[in-house]
């Protein structure tokens, strides 16, 4: 990528944390397919178990894949950049058409989208452009904030709690894959840790001892933990407060920040649509300065790469809008549960295979 700022572990876990958030936001699992409870919960735990059996190329390599494998065979590394940043251009671009419906349908449905879209851009292309520090400072701060929403969100639906709502019928094991594979397509942010890993400080360097301490592995199994904590939690108590209601639900998170009788705060759209916008800002950030970082790697000389992939997100709205369903299509195909284990696992264990080569090679050489 641009510069080799160095994150915490901590930084690193809540940044892709908020990401997760932000998917959260305009997309729970369960309340809009159908799918019984009992499926959802366990489809998340056996995910996060998945996860965790990808990245353990990421945690060992300690790099960016693409640039380990460009560093060994260039064609390769082009081909495999080239494949992360169709990924994460159609991430960025789905995720400002959610966030643009989502305001749309519940604040502002007379607004030109455009041109609000348009500014947005700008000013993530200046966070973007401020590198993984500041992205990750933001996030610390950002999810305190969000914690803050949360906890006024369960207060205030406390009231409506329903335990008859939380019903466990028997699992239906032919959907479960279906449900695991829907669930990996929506963690696009460990396709983002493939490229963190090599911005998280090492280890060694968090005890003043030098000893080992925690680093990149606390970071992203940290993260795993933290995301399937949430999801559940997220999935219960809207079972609990909204009940069938749930599946009627354009947002059912934020149904359930105002779906109770007396408010704990006074209009607390407010503050959701503050949480809310702040998180899509961050994680359109990070994917813009992900997708900057990829052409630095080919094209080390080049120059406004940030504004580049803005550019190219933003001209690919009109063209998803007009086309409607084939962009949905061609939307599932590339960020399909596919072609995020594709992404997030085999191409890192390719490169991690890579490197354990060339460094025996190395060795033997020494020796000889």
């Amino acid at each position: 990528m641009e510069e080799k700022h160095y994150i915490g572990w901590g930084q690193f876990l809540l940044l892709l944390f908020m990401c997760r958030v932000f998917t959260l936001m305009t997309f729970v699992p369960f309340a809009r397919d159908g799918d019984g409870l009992t499926l959802r919960l366990t489809a998340a735990a056996v995910s996060t178990a998945v996860q965790a059996v990808l990245l353990i190329p990421v945690v060992v390599l300690k790099k960016s894949a693409t640039e380990v494998i460009i560093q060994k065979n260039k064609p390769c590394g082009i081909i495999a950049a080239a494949l992360y940043l169709l990924f994460f251009l159609f991430v960025t671009a789905n995720s400002l058409l959610h966030f643009q419906s989502f305001l749309s349908a519940r604040f502002f449905p007379y607004a030109d989208s455009l041109l609000w879209i348009g500014v947005m851009l700008i000013v993530c292309v200046y966070c973007a452009f401020l590198g993984t520090e500041a992205l990750g400072r933001s996030a610390v701060l950002l999810f305190w904030i969000f914690v803050i929403s949360l906890a006024a969100m369960a207060i205030s639906s406390a009231r409506e709690v329903d335990s008859a709502n939380l019903y466990f019928e028997p699992l239906n094991a032919g959907g479960l894959f279906s449900a695991v594979m829907d669930d990996l397509s929506r963690s696009g942010e460990i396709c983002a840790a493939v490229f963190l890993a090599g911005r998280v400080r090492p280890a060694e360097q968090n005890r003043p001892d030098g000893k080992s301490g925690c680093g990149l592995r606390c970071g992203v199994y940290g993260l795993l933990a933290s995301k399937l904590v949430l999801a559940e939690a997220v999935m219960l108590m809207i079972a609990a407060v909204l009940g069938d209601f749930a599946s009627l639900s354009d947002y059912p998170f934020l149904a359930l920040g105002t779906f109770g009788g007396e408010r704990f705060i006074q209009r607390a759209d407010s503050l959701y649509l503050v949480v809310w916008t702040i998180t899509a800002v961050l994680n359109v950030s990070l994917f813009l300065h992900i997708s900057a970082g990829l052409f630095g790697e080919v094209f080390p000389k080049m120059k406004y790469r940030t504004a580049l992939s803005a550019l190219l997100v933003f001209w690919t709205l009109p063209l998803a809008t007009s086309a409607g369903k084939i962009f949905s299509q061609l939307y599932s195909a590339v960020c399909s549960g596919w072609a995020v284990i594709l992404l997030a696992g085999i191409i890192p264990l390719i490169a991690l295979i890579a490197s354990r080569i060339s460094r025996g090679r190395k060795v033997e050489k020494s020796r000889a």
